[in-house]
């Protein structure tokens, strides 16, 4: 169950979310806060020598291949397989757009994609792909739960899982189980319309879905206030950094002095 869904039973409801030093709520700050450390210089060059690294093309442009010598299967299904690989990649164009998709996986640490079918004739198969913002949809997995007659201890009786997808971007908090406000507020999915990749990695408590910038966010930080930091002291050490020529004509030395210190305190003040 470490796919980051939102749990809910049937007679109450719960948001999760984490905390990173009191500013991050839910989801969709996280996920923000995720694609505008993206945006930073340094953060950015990084995940572009990672995708680099993580993409690569042969002569012929094909980035991935799928392998099937272990599988046991007749070589009418491996090639069923096959050509229906070849298809999924043509719907991705993944040999133009795989450095896109997985650096929009790599910073958001989820995807998502709709899988179009065509109504009247599944048979057809897979029409389309479309991507889908993932501040935009959310998966829940609702329990109802009951009592064991003989150990009085709590069973679950059903679970059913479905995603909510929210064109409107809200937060993880407006879900509740069973009522019209989970309707309301979003549009509930069958699980096997949606393809959901994550990160694979969870926060400290095993409930929170996090990305690989995630370890970044603290050094960042560091690094833009240490920026701002050395442009204010340059700024307010600028006219200690200069030479002043100051003309004492024919005063005496201490008069001389005195002055040179009147004219140091006059700048610093300013």
């Amino acid at each position: 169950m470490d796919d980051g869904a939102v749990t809910i039973t049937q007679n109450s409801h719960y948001g999760t979310y984490v905390d990173l030093e009191g500013s991050v709520r839910n989801e969709l700050e996280l996920i923000t806060r995720y694609r505008e450390m993206a945006n930073h210089p340094e953060c950015d060059m990084a995940i572009t020598e990672i995708v680099d690294e993580a993409i690569s093309h042969d002569d012929k442009g094909k980035v991935v291949d799928i392998k099937m010598d272990d599988l046991k299967q007749p070589e009418s299904i491996k090639k069923k397989i096959r050509d229906e690989f070849k298809n999924i990649l043509g719907m991705l164009n993944f040999s133009n757009l795989s450095d896109d998709i997985f650096r929009r996986w790599y910073v958001d640490g989820r995807i998502y994609f709709h899988i179009i079918v065509n109504e009247k004739n599944p048979k057809e198969g897979i029409q389309e792909l479309r991507y889908i913002d993932p501040r935009k949809i959310r998966k829940v997995r609702e329990i109802q739960k009951g009592k064991d007659i003989k150990t009085n201890a709590d069973i679950i009786k059903s679970l059913a899982e479905y995603y909510v997808y929210n064109d409107k971007i809200s937060s993880t908090n407006n879900y509740s189980a069973g009522s019209a406000g989970s309707v309301n507020s979003g549009l509930k999915i069958a699980p096997d319309s949606i393809i959901h990749v994550t990160s694979g990695m969870m926060d400290a408590k095993n409930t929170f879905i996090i990305s690989y910038l995630h370890k970044a966010i603290k050094p960042l930080n560091q690094l833009r206030m240490i920026e701002d930091a050395i442009v204010i002291y340059r700024v307010s050490r600028a006219p200690e950094r200069r030479v002043f020529y100051i003309d004492v004509g024919n005063l005496p030395k201490g008069k001389a002095e005195q002055y040179l210190r009147d004219v140091m305190i006059k700048y610093k003040n300013k």
